[in-house]
């Protein structure tokens, strides 16, 4: 059973903001537009509005998962622990101020906070640059960010080592190279993944793109909507507008 003490605030694609036993934890940060990157949805948190963090976590280097740009604006840059699967993303955060930047690899562990730990999973990669998933433990319950996730063979090979999670944040639009490969979940793989894992609520990530210059290039294959509809009986699916904080049942 979840604690009513883990809530989620949706901000854009990727980027959450997770409330853990009274931590927060920023994943993906996106909040600055370009002109040839757009959200299609809009921005639910500006950066000034999100307080402190216990931590900020990004599964890749794509700038709508990591945008360095927005995070010069960001208060706490000097002792806000920021976990990136790269050793240069590492080293650009710490130019620009962030002290506790750190790259974190495939199967580290990090005890973020007094009661709550970061366990980091294998997410596929983009290129030739890996991916990070994460799984945060608190008493309150165990929850997994996989903000570029692909494929549920992953979440297989975890759930047969680890305890399964309560809440899971997927992707769902199957964002797709028109001429390559699919590059994130579909509805119907984040459904799967979910139950992979054992999580009894999904909350839908990656849902929207906007249309600008990159959609030329890739194309979309679902959205939230579609999961709610291909959920069974036992898992919920929480399809969450930008802005909008929801909070577990206990």
């Amino acid at each position: 059973m979840i604690n009513a003490t883990i809530a989620v605030t949706r901000v854009v694609n990727s980027c959450v903001l997770l409330e853990l036993d009274g931590h927060a934890v920023l994943t993906d940060p996106w909040f600055t537009e370009r002109w040839w990157l757009r959200r299609g949805e809009p921005l639910g948190l500006r950066i000034a509005e999100l307080g402190p963090l216990t931590a900020i976590v990004v599964t890749n280097l794509a700038t709508n998962h990591w945008d360095l740009r927005a995070l010069r604006a960001f208060p706490g840059k000097e002792h806000t622990p920021l976990y990136v699967p790269t050793a240069g993303m590492a080293r650009r955060a710490r130019a620009l101020g962030f002290q506790r930047a750190e790259r974190v690899r495939w199967g580290d562990a990090r005890e973020i906070a007094a009661g709550l730990s970061m366990r980091v999973v294998p997410s596929g990669r983009t290129l030739m640059w890996p991916n990070n998933a994460y799984v945060f433990a608190t008493a309150g319950g165990r929850v997994f960010f996989g903000g570029e996730m692909g494929e549920v063979a992953p979440l297989e090979r975890y759930r047969a080592e680890h305890s399964p999670v309560d809440l899971t944040l997927l992707p769902v639009n199957g964002l797709q190279a028109r001429l390559g490969p699919r590059l994130v979940m579909d509805p119907a793989r984040a459904v799967a993944g979910a139950a992979a894992l054992g999580a009894r609520v999904l909350v839908p990530v990656h849902d929207a793109h906007g249309h600008d210059p990159l959609s030329a290039l890739f194309r979309t294959n679902g959205t939230a909507a579609d999961a709610v509809a291909l959920a069974g009986p036992d898992l919920r699916v929480v399809s969450l507008p930008t802005g909008e904080r929801w909070q577990a049942e206990g």
